[in-house]
């Protein structure tokens, strides 16, 4: 296994960044292994992707398992374009990142082979990056998402204001217009295109987004859209996340 970090200038960022990536290869693989299955996974508030690889156990399913893994730092920015501040996270996500990290590393370009992850901020991201560009992402795995920032019961239980959501959505009627996960993912069903497939999961005791996730999972089941949803007990921690990542790891590769 290759544990990598790497800085480089992002153009989308407009300065010097840094990425982690986990490669899962051996020295008796050859030159001609097949490109590794990728999985870019987004920190979430006030995480990078150091304590994300030191929190997790991420890297070591990354060598069980036998998929890439690309974690960027999140940057409190919750992945949306700020064009005022010269910020475009979700094109350096979306974009910028998968072509640099495909010519640096054997990664497959294909989209069935290409998914999207995060942790609350993080989850939340891969729900919009994921439903926003389903023609690069095939899955998300989403865990603890924040699927309604402009949630009351969220503003109660933490220290995240209507003002600091304005600067990322604009208003929450931009949000849910533009950002929100389960209206995107509705209007591509009306389109008949493709669905990415979604793995959820949220603890019981978790204060920030365990109310928000079940109504998440209720409005997509009542649009027929599919999701793979996992409870029980747990919290906003990484005790939680740790014991439900091998299910999402392993729904993320099942064909």
């Amino acid at each position: 296994m290759g544990n990598i970090s790497m800085d480089f200038f992002s153009q989308a960022l407009e300065r010097y960044v840094t990425v982690k990536a986990v490669l899962p290869f051996d020295e008796t693989e050859s030159a001609s292994s097949p490109h590794y299955k990728t999985l870019y996974f987004l920190p979430g508030y006030s995480a990078n992707a150091s304590s994300i690889l030191s929190s997790s156990i991420l890297d070591e399913l990354s060598a069980v398992e036998g998929f890439a893994l690309i974690i960027p730092d999140g940057e409190n920015s919750f992945y949306t374009n700020q064009e005022d501040v010269h910020a475009l996270y979700e094109s350096f996500i979306s974009e910028e990142l998968l072509t640099i990290t495909r010519k640096l590393f054997p990664l497959s370009d294909k989209r069935e082979d290409t998914y999207i992850g995060g942790i609350s901020m993080g989850g939340f991201g891969s729900l919009m990056l994921g439903s926003r560009h389903i023609d690069t992402f095939s899955k998300i795995l989403a865990l603890s998402p924040v699927t309604d920032p402009y949630c009351n019961r969220l503003f109660k239980n933490s220290s995240f204001t209507r003002k600091q959501f304005d600067r990322y959505f604009v208003n929450e009627e931009r949000y849910r217009a533009d950002y929100h996960p389960s209206n995107i993912l509705k209007r591509i069903k009306a389109e008949g295109k493709k669905l990415p497939d979604i793995f959820l999961c949220c603890g019981e005791q978790d204060p920030l987004t365990y109310d928000m996730d079940r109504r998440f999972v209720s409005e997509l089941e009542e649009a027929n859209i599919p999701v793979a949803a996992e409870w029980g007990r747990g919290a906003h921690t990484p005790m939680y996340w740790n014991a439900l990542l091998p299910a999402a790891i392993n729904f993320m590769l099942k064909d």
